[in-house]
């Protein structure tokens, strides 16, 4: 069984980690995934243990320290497969994490109510998005400045009153990969079966190339 680590604060103010957490380990039965709150883990001896690494942290959340950060880099780098979703790319408190996720959030429209987006496929085919339909999810709109020297491929976007924006991307970043999506505000969004495709197929395209090696 493939052991993952999800990362993510248990009582954060606008995502708490333990509704999407439960969510994802149904998708992703077929790994044991490990859920905490402590980066520290990050620089420690156990992430040799793990394969995969799913980020849903909190912007309000202190800056990862040198060391969780090199802990990090290095877990990618090395061949380690990276799931972040939605808030979790607030890891981009670090420059250097923000580079490796290949984006940078700007922020997102105010709203007093979860605005309900759509999402289609964009691009050329990629393993991430087979069988995922255009679907519609209430979820925050979150806009990004893409890093221009990052090379990463588009492969959904969402729409919203009338404009089109990135909604996740993949990348490799050393030996490893990484997948981002922007969707997954809490865990009703986690219930729509084509964004359960989407995390089900990153997780696979994650680690397929760790198993032809």
């Amino acid at each position: 069984m493939v052991e993952a680590l999800m990362y993510g604060k248990w009582d954060a103010r606008y995502h708490p980690l333990y509704e999407p957490g439960e969510k994802v380990k149904e998708l992703l039965a077929e790994c044991c995934i490990t859920m905490t709150d402590r980066p520290e883990v990050f620089e420690s001896e156990a992430m040799k243990q793990y394969r995969m690494c799913i980020l849903y942290g909190e912007f309000d959340e202190p800056a990862f320290g040198d060391g969780e950060a090199a802990g990090l880099l290095s877990f990618v780098s090395a061949g380690g497969g990276l799931l972040v979703l939605h808030n979790g790319i607030s890891v981009q408190s670090r420059s250097e994490l923000g580079q490796m996720i290949g984006g940078k959030f700007l922020s997102h429209p105010p709203y007093e109510q979860l605005p309900v987006l759509r999402y289609k496929a964009k691009g050329a085919a990629h393993p991430v998005m087979e069988g995922v339909s255009n679907f519609c999810a209430e979820d925050e709109a979150y806009q990004f400045q893409l890093d221009p020297l990052a090379d990463i491929q588009i492969v959904m976007e969402y729409q919203y009153e009338g404009e089109s924006y990135p909604a996740a991307w993949v990348r490799r970043y050393g030996k490893g990969r990484v997948a981002y999506c922007c969707a997954g505000h809490n865990g009703k969004t986690f219930e729509n079966p084509e964004f359960g495709k989407w995390i089900r197929n990153s997780a696979a395209w994650l680690l397929s190339e760790q198993e032809e090696g």
